[in-house]
C-alpha cells in the first residue's frame, strides 16, 4: 500500500490554492459578462443620475416659500411652466413660483424640493395652494445620489450579477474586462465505470462523477469538459493526463486518489514537468484521499486535482476545495464560505476528533422554538435564532441519492466528537 502523506487541514489546502496565479483577463460584452469575475476595479466615470430629479409627481419649488404651510393655512404659489420628461427646463424659479413635474423629471434652476400633487389644489388661473411644508431636498434624487464621479463601485474579483450589469450600463459601459473562464478537464477512472448513456452490466456502474463535477465547475464560472473514462491502466492514464494538461488550466481526475495498489494518480501527477505534490490526504470525512498538485506545461501553470471515486466524497471535496480553486483562478475577492443557516439537529451525530466531518442534512421549517431558549453558534457562541430543523442523511459515501436529497452540509469541527439532538448547528447551503 502506498501511504498518504501527512493529512493536512482544510485551511492548509486553501492556503495552497490561494497562492496559485490567476488566469488572464479578457474583454466581454455586457450581455456576456453576467457571472464572470471583474478583472479590475470599476470607478464611476460621472455623477449618476447626473441631474437633480423628482421622485414624485407634483410641483418643484423653493422650500422656503412653503414655510408654515398647512391645510388651514396653505401657501399660494404660481405655476409658471411644465418640466417635460427628457428635457432640460429653461426656467429659473423665483420667489413664489413653481413648476409642474413628473416622477423622474429634471428639476428647474432655483427649485430645492418637490411637493406631491396630493398636497396641492387649484387656486384660480396659474396659481395653486400647497397644504404641506417641505424641507430642502424633499422628494429629490440629487445628481450624485446614485454615484459620485470617481467613487469605487465594483472591486476587482467581484462576480458580476444582473444588478451589476445594470450599473455598468448606467455608465455607458458596453465592454468590460473580466477573467477568462478556466478550462477544466474532468477525467473519470476505473475498470468498473461506463458512460452514463450505457446500461451497465453486472459489476459496473454509470459515470456519475464526471457529470456532477463538470456541473459544479460550470457553477463556479469555469468551462468544463468531460474527458472520458480511463480504466485502471497506469500508462493510459498517464497519456490522458499529459494530453489534457497541454490544453487545460485544471485537470480533475475522479477516482484513483487513495493509497491502494491500483491507484496511480499521485505518481502520474508527479511525473509531469516541474510537478509539485502539495496535498495527498486531508483531515476530513468524507474525502480524505484528496490530491492537489501543480505542474508547468509549455510554460503554463497547471492545477492537478485528484478526487475520490465515491460520489459523495468526490462532491464534498469538490465543494470544499475545487469550487474555491476555480473562483480563486478567476480572482474572486469574496468569501469562500458558502451561505450558512442555523438549524436545530433532529438526532445525535458522532464524529472523530482531529478531522472535520461534513454531514449531509435535509432542512425542514422549524415548527416551534421554546420560549427563553436562545441558541448559539457552536463555533463562536454568538446568539443565533434557528429557522430550520436539520435532519442528518445517513448512508455510505458511494451513494448519490443521499447527497442529492440534501440541502447542505453540516460541519463538525476537528475539536468535537459530535453533536446531540437539539443542538443548534450551522449548515452550509448548496449553491
Amino acid at each position: 500500500m502506498k501511504p498518504f502523506l501527512t493529512l493536512q487541514s482544510v485551511e492548509s489546502v486553501l492556503g495552497h490554492i490561494g497562492a496559485f496565479p490567476l488566469v488572464e483577463a479578457e474583454p466581454a460584452t455586457l450581455d456576456e459578462a453576467a457571472g464572470r469575475f471583474l478583472a479590475q476595479d470599476f470607478y464611476a466615470t460621472e455623477d449618476l443620475p447626473g441631474f437633480d430629479r423628482s421622485t414624485v409627481d407634483g410641483f418643484a419649488l423653493r422650500a422656503r416659500d412653503l414655510f408654515g404651510a398647512q391645510e388651514a393655512n396653505p401657501a399660494l404659489v404660481e405655476c409658471i411652466a411644465d418640466c417635460r420628461m427628457g428635457e432640460v427646463p429653461d426656467i429659473t424659479l423665483e420667489e413664489g413660483q413653481a413648476a409642474r413635474i413628473l416622477t423622474g423629471g429634471m428639476l428647474p434652476q432655483g427649485a430645492d424640493c418637490v411637493v406631491m400633487v396630493e398636497y396641492s389644489r387649484p387656486a384660480g388661473g396659474n396659481f395653486i395652494e400647497v397644504t404641506r411644508s417641505q424641507a430642502p431636498g424633499d422628494n429629490i434624487i440629487f445628481r450624485d445620489d446614485d454615484a459620485a464621479a470617481g467613487s469605487l463601485l465594483l472591486k476587482a474579483g467581484h462576480r458580476l450579477r444582473p444588478q451589476d450589469i445594470g450599473l455598468l450600463a448606467a455608465f455607458g459601459v458596453v465592454n468590460v474586462e473580466v477573467r477568462r473562464k478556466p478550462l477544466v478537464a474532468v477525467l473519470s477512472t476505473g475498470d468498473e465505470v461506463v458512460p452514463a448513456s450505457e446500461t451497465p452490466p453486472p459489476g459496473k456502474i454509470r459515470d456519475v462523477n464526471a457529470h456532477s463535477i463538470a456541473a459544479l465547475c460550470h457553477e463556479a464560472g469555469a468551462q468544463a469538459t468531460r474527458a472520458g473514462i480511463v480504466n485502471d491502466d497506469a500508462a493510459r492514464l498517464k497519456t490522458s493526463i499529459a494530453r489534457l494538461a497541454e490544453t487545460h488550466d485544471v485537470v480533475v481526475v475522479s477516482g484513483g486518489s487513495s493509497a491502494g495498489m491500483r491507484d496511480h494518480t499521485v505518481e502520474i501527477f508527479e511525473s509531469l514537468p516541474q510537478a509539485q505534490l502539495l496535498v495527498h490526504g486531508v483531515a476530513i470525512s468524507p474525502g480524505k484521499p484528496f490530491i492537489l498538485a501543480t505542474a508547468s506545461v509549455n510554460g503554463r501553470h497547471i492545477c492537478l486535482v485528484g478526487l475520490p471515486g465515491h460520489v459523495t466524497s468526490a462532491l464534498v471535496c469538490a465543494r470544499v476545495f475545487l469550487t474555491p480553486l476555480l473562483e480563486h483562478l478567476q480572482g474572486y475577492a469574496g468569501s469562500t464560505k458558502p451561505p450558512q443557516v442555523a438549524a436545530v439537529l433532529t438526532r445525535s451525530v458522532a464524529s472523530a476528533q482531529g478531522r472535520r466531518d461534513y454531514l449531509r442534512v435535509k432542512l425542514h421549517p422549524l415548527s416551534c422554538q421554546p420560549a427563553g431558549q436562545p441558541t448559539t453558534r457552536p463555533q463562536t457562541g454568538n446568539t443565533l435564532q434557528p429557522l430550520y430543523e436539520a435532519e442528518p442523511i445517513m448512508g455510505a459515501s458511494g451513494l448519490i441519492s443521499g447527497i442529492a436529497a440534501a440541502d447542505g452540509l453540516m460541519v463538525c469541527p476537528e475539536n468535537r466528537e459530535g453533536y446531540d439532538a437539539g443542538d443548534t448547528v450551522l449548515v452550509e447551503l448548496f449553491r
